[in-house]
């Protein structure tokens, strides 16, 4: 393909621009389509798909490869196919992965089909299948077109690890100096090397490894490294008291500082520390027979049955947990309790009043209008913050409270509030000056009217009846005081049984 943007594309890409290099794919492909020859449409998303898998983008990666194969026309198929199996390892589709490194091995004109193999294995890892990850980056590692197979050694070597056939990981990562690694990759290998020979119980060789990778300092072990770093020192210690005991001297200096270079023993097999590819001749693994492998895989199955199961436990008991702390929580909210709390509205409203804050946020009213009502209403509330509630009937969507506020002179005022649901929580839809005479005239009337009934038990007597302080006993003979709110019924609440309000003035607001 030859065209302006797909050049430009080209070099940018080459030169690490992806972001570019993504618009002038895009522009070739939006542009030049009219000129496009059989293939050249599959190339271009190919491209695009590169750019993407470059910059961790997969969805797109993975959706710019299908299209690529769409073109029947396009060469490189197994190449897109190896690319879209990356990409779905990236989004976690194992399973998808799998199948697109195998199509493109099933096609004899990839000539790199050590990538898929890699892909293959990195694959099966993910799925917990090593048998099959370790067979994948043995194949990766003794495929002659593989320029550096470093990368697949150092994975075998850890499929052997994880197979408990330390010597066998021991070969793979010695291996690896035969293609002249770089410094940062050859301490990685002396790391696994000395984890592998503390699993062998070749605790010298271990920390010959470990020290190797440590000496260019800047080298840092991991967690478990060190962990094994320090089992070889032990072990090396108490081997030494016992040699000393026994009159043996120190086992330690007698086989300090093995070698760990190539070499090749005279009958031609490979011994530890030789760089060369293993092969079926140098471990038991390559040779392994076929019911071996059959019943590594059960176990290996069996193990993964028993972490599923265990898995589908733990989401079974977190989803009942669930359902019973929703279960608690509607039925918390059926009794009028929420968040937050009636009892934190009132005594943040006043808390915010006393130092002179905006109180608006407590109420239902959210209007311009209704905030100047608002205003109004608090206003007349005498600043403090020293307050208790007395008096609480909850009920699913409102619920009523009567409030002894302490003023600093000394003396109580006593206020009702009215209450309405939000969301989960509450807020205040009404405030009124509550005088008990009111009340208990009420309350007398009632009795009168209902004498013959039965005595109310204390729940009733709480609801029906809010108590009444010394002071509001006093004001009895008043039988008048003032009353404003945001709710149309709150001067009947605050003068239940009576046709009249008992304050001089109202003021209301609706909530929108």
């Amino acid at each position: 393909m030859n065209s302006t943007n797909f050049n430009q594309a080209e070099a940018a890409y080459k030169s690490g621009n992806y972001v570019d290099a993504l618009k002038s794919y895009y522009a070739a492909l939006k542009e030049d389509s009219a000129g496009f020859a059989p293939g050249d449409a599959g190339l271009l998303y190919y491209r695009l798909g590169n750019c993407l898998l470059k910059m961790y983008t997969f969805s797109e990666a993975a959706v710019s490869y299908q299209k690529a194969l769409e073109d029947t026309q396009f060469a490189s198929r197994a190449a897109a196919q190896v690319n879209l199996g990356k990409a779905q390892l990236g989004l976690g589709k194992y399973e998808d992965a799998v199948q697109s490194f195998n199509t493109a091995l099933a096609d004899s004109s990839y000539g790199k089909p050590y990538q898929a193999q890699m892909g293959l294995g990195n694959a099966y890892t993910k799925l917990g299948m090593i048998i099959d990850a370790g067979t994948a980056y043995r194949n990766a590692a003794l495929d002659e077109r593989n320029p550096n197979p470093s990368k697949a050694l150092m994975s075998l070597g850890s499929c052997f690890m994880a197979l408990g056939r330390a010597e066998d990981a021991i070969e793979s990562y010695n291996a690896i100096f035969e293609f002249a690694p770089s410094q940062a990759v050859a301490q990685k290998v002396y790391e696994s090397l000395g984890q592998a020979f503390t699993a062998a119980g070749h605790y010298n060789e271990a920390l010959d490894a470990f020290n190797r990778a440590l000496a260019p300092g800047g080298f840092v072990l991991s967690t478990d490294a060190q962990a094994d770093y320090t089992k070889a020192l032990q072990a090396l210690s108490e081997a030494d008291a016992q040699a000393a005991l026994a009159g043996f001297g120190t086992l330690a200096n007698a086989t300090a500082n093995p070698t760990l270079e190539p070499s090749v023993q005279a009958d031609g097999t490979v011994a530890y520390g030789a760089g060369n590819v293993p092969t079926v001749h140098d471990t038991g693994f390559f040779d392994v027979a076929e019911s071996d492998l059959v019943q590594l895989s059960k176990n290996q199955m069996k193990g993964q049955r028993k972490l599923r199961h265990t898995g589908l436990k733990v989401v079974l008991v977190i989803i009942i947990l669930l359902i019973l702390v929703m279960g608690a929580g509607v039925f918390g909210y059926t009794q009028g309790y929420g968040w937050p709390t009636q009892e934190a509205v009132i005594q943040d409203l006043f808390a915010s009043h006393a130092e002179g804050a905006d109180t608006s946020q407590y109420w239902v009213g959210t209007t311009d209008e209704e905030k100047q009502v608002i205003e109004r209403i608090m206003d007349m509330v005498v600043p403090t913050s020293s307050v208790d509630i007395i008096y609480l009937d909850r009920s699913m969507v409102s619920s009523e409270a009567i409030v002894t506020a302490h003023l600093q002179e000394g003396g109580t005022m006593h206020y009702l509030i009215n209450l309405e649901r939000s969301g989960i929580g509450w807020k205040i839809s009404g405030l009124n000056l509550y005088f008990a005479s009111a009340q208990e005239s009420s309350g007398q009337a009632s009795a009168s009217a209902s004498s013959s009934s039965s005595t109310q038990t204390p729940s009733e007597q709480n609801t029906t009846s809010p108590p009444a302080s010394s002071e509001q006993s006093a004001e009895a003979g008043t039988n008048q005081g003032t009353s404003t709110g945001t709710n149309p019924s709150a001067d009947a609440n605050a003068n239940p049984g009576n046709d009249a309000p008992a304050g001089t003035a109202s003021e209301q607001t609706s909530e929108q």
